[in-house]
C-alpha cells in the first residue's frame, strides 16, 4: 500500500546515510515547506546536494542554514566541505565563519582540510593526525591525509590510508564471494580484478595487470563500458565482461578492487611502471582516419574541457571552452572537440563548429577516443579519463591542472612519473585559468611557427 503521510526527519537522514541521494533531496524540501526556518534541514539538504555534484545550490543551502542558526557547528562543517569541493580553500574565509558562529577556533579536522586545500601538506598532516586521535573511527580523515602522505611522498602511508576509502563509502567497493587477494601467491587459477573509482583510474593502474600474469594463469577484469573496448583485446587481459554484468559468483578464485594494484605492488614514483599496451580495435581507427583526413596538412590538436559532471570535483577542474576556442585563429592548427558529455553542448552553443571538429558528437567509447589521439599531433586536456588514455598511448599530451592539483600529479613540476609523453600546465592561483591559457597560446605559436 502506497504510503500517504510524509516522511519523518529521522526517516529522510536514513535514506541520506544510505546513499539515496535524489529521494532525500525531494524529502528535505518537502520538510522545509513547513519549517522553513529548520537550520538541520537546510544544511542536510546542500550536504545531499553536494553528493549530486549541485556544489552551488548545496554553498547557498548551508548559508541559509547559518542565517537560521548561526551557532550551528553541523552547519559550519558542512559549508567548509562544500567550499572545499568548489575549490574556495581561504583559510581566513573558513576562520571568518567560525567566528561568526561565536567560535573562537575551528574543529581540527576543519583546520586540517583548509591546510591541505591551501597545499600546506606537511601542516595538514599533523592536523589530520590530532583530528584521527580524536575520532579514529572517522574513515573520511584517513581518506583525506592520503592526498597529503602522497603529496610529500610517502607513499606507504598514503596506499594505506588510500585503503580507507571502502569504509568511507561502503557502495564503492567491489563485493564478491570469492576470496580478496591481498598479494603474495596465487589462490587458485583465476583472478578478477575489478573496476572502481572513475574510467581513468583504470586505464591509469592498468600498467600493474601485465605483471600478474607471473602469479596467475588468467586474468579476468571487469570494466565499465566507456573503457571496455580498450583492455577487450590486450594480452595481459583473458577475459573482460562490463563491470554491470560480472562473471557468475564462483568463477573465479579471488578476485582484487584495481586500484589495491598500487599496494600490493609497492608504487612509487621510483616503482612506478610503464603503461600497459592499450587494444584500439580496427573499425575505430578507420573512423579517425576518415575524421581527420581532411586536415592533414594542419597541426591537429584535441582538446578536452570538463570531464564526467558526476565526479565531485569535475567542476574545479573544468574550465572554459571558450579559451580553448581563442586558440583557433592561430595559424596553421585545426581543433578536435574530445570533450564527452553534457559540456559537449559548448561547440554548438558558442556557434563553433567548423573551428572545432566535434568528434566527441559521434564517439561511441574511449576506443574511438584513443584512436583520434593516434591522429592527433597534441592532446590538451583538463585532468580527466581522456589525458590518461593519451599518455598511455605516448601522444604528446598537455594536461591542464587545476589547484591543488589531484594527487597523481603531485605538488608542482611540469613531468609526470606515469607518462613520459605528458606535460603538466598548473594554475598559478586557483580558478584562475588565464596563466596556463597564456602559456598554450606562446607554445602553440611556437610550435607550428
Amino acid at each position: 500500500m502506497k504510503r500517504t503521510t510524509p516522511l519523518t526527519l529521522r526517516e529522510v537522514v536514513d535514506l541520506h546515510r544510505n546513499g539515496q541521494y535524489e529521494r532525500a533531496i525531494i524529502a528535505y524540501r518537502r520538510l522545509l515547506r513547513d519549517t522553513p526556518d529548520n537550520p538541520l534541514i537546510w544544511t542536510n539538504l546542500g550536504a545531499a546536494l553536494r553528493s549530486t555534484g549541485h556544489l552551488k545550490a548545496s554553498i547557498l543551502c548551508h548559508r541559509r542554514a547559518l542565517y537560521h542558526g548561526p551557532q550551528n557547528v553541523t552547519a559550519i562543517a558542512n559549508l567548509g566541505n562544500a567550499l572545499r569541493a568548489e575549490g574556495s580553500f581561504s583559510e581566513a574565509r573558513s576562520m571568518a565563519l567560525i567566528e561568526e558562529a561565536g567560535m573562537n577556533a575551528g574543529p581540527t579536522s576543519t583546520v586540517a582540510r583548509d591546510l591541505q586545500g591551501m597545499g600546506r601538506w606537511r601542516a595538514s598532516i599533523a592536523a589530520f593526525d590530532t583530528a584521527i586521535a580524536a575520532d579514529p573511527e572517522d574513515a573520511e580523515l584517513r581518506l583525506l591525509r592520503s592526498t597529503s602522505h602522497f603529496m610529500t611522498g610517502n607513499f606507504g602511508k598514503g596506499l594505506a590510508d588510500y585503503r580507507e576509502r571502502f569504509r568511507f563509502s561502503p557502495r564503492s567497493e567491489p563485493k564478491r564471494r570469492s576470496p580478496r587477494w591481498e598479494g603474495g601467491r596465487a589462490t587458485g587459477k583465476r583472478l578478477l580484478v575489478m573496476s572502481e573509482q572513475g574510467l581513468g583510474d583504470l586505464v591509469l593502474v592498468s600498467r600493474f595487470m601485465p605483471k600478474l600474469r607471473e602469479t596467475w594463469e588468467e586474468v579476468w577484469l571487469t570494466s565499465r563500458e566507456a573503457t571496455l573496448r580498450l583492455f577487450d583485446g590486450v594480452p595481459y587481459i583473458d577475459r573482460v565482461t562490463p563491470k554491470a554484468k560480472p562473471p557468475r559468483e564462483g568463477e573465479e578464485d579471488a578476485h582484487v578492487p584495481a586500484m589495491e594494484l598500487m599496494r600490493i605492488y609497492g608504487m612509487t614514483p621510483q616503482r612506478c611502471p610503464a603503461p600497459a599496451p592499450l587494444y584500439i580495435p580496427q573499425d575505430s581507427r578507420e573512423r579517425a582516419a576518415r575524421i581527420t583526413a581532411p586536415y592533414r596538412k594542419l597541426f591537429r590538436v584535441g582538446i578536452c574541457w570538463a570531464g564526467s559532471p558526476t565526479f565531485v570535483q569535475a567542476k574545479r577542474k573544468a574550465t572554459e571552452f571558450s579559451r580553448f576556442l581563442e586558440l583557433a585563429d592561430i595559424p596553421g592548427i585545426q581543433l578536435f572537440g574530445m570533450c564527452k558529455g553534457e559540456r559537449e553542448a559548448d561547440i554548438t552553443d558558442l556557434g563553433a563548429e567548423g573551428l572545432v571538429v566535434n568528434t566527441a558528437a559521434t564517439d561511441r567509447d574511449f576506443a574511438d577516443a584513443a584512436a583520434l589521439c593516434e591522429h592527433m599531433d597534441l592532446v590538451i586536456t583538463v585532468d580527466t579519463g581522456l589525458a590518461h588514455v593519451a599518455g598511455s598511448l605516448g601522444r604528446p599530451t598537455w594536461i591542464l591542472l587545476a589547484r591543488p592539483a589531484f594527487w597523481y600529479w603531485g605538488p608542482y613540476g611540469e613531468s609526470t612519473y606515469w607518462y613520459d609523453s605528458v606535460r603538466l600546465i598548473r594554475q598559478n592561483q586557483a580558478g584562475d585559468w588565464s596563466g596556463p591559457f597564456a602559456t598554450i597560446r606562446a607554445d602553440l605559436e611556437a610550435m607550428v611557427s
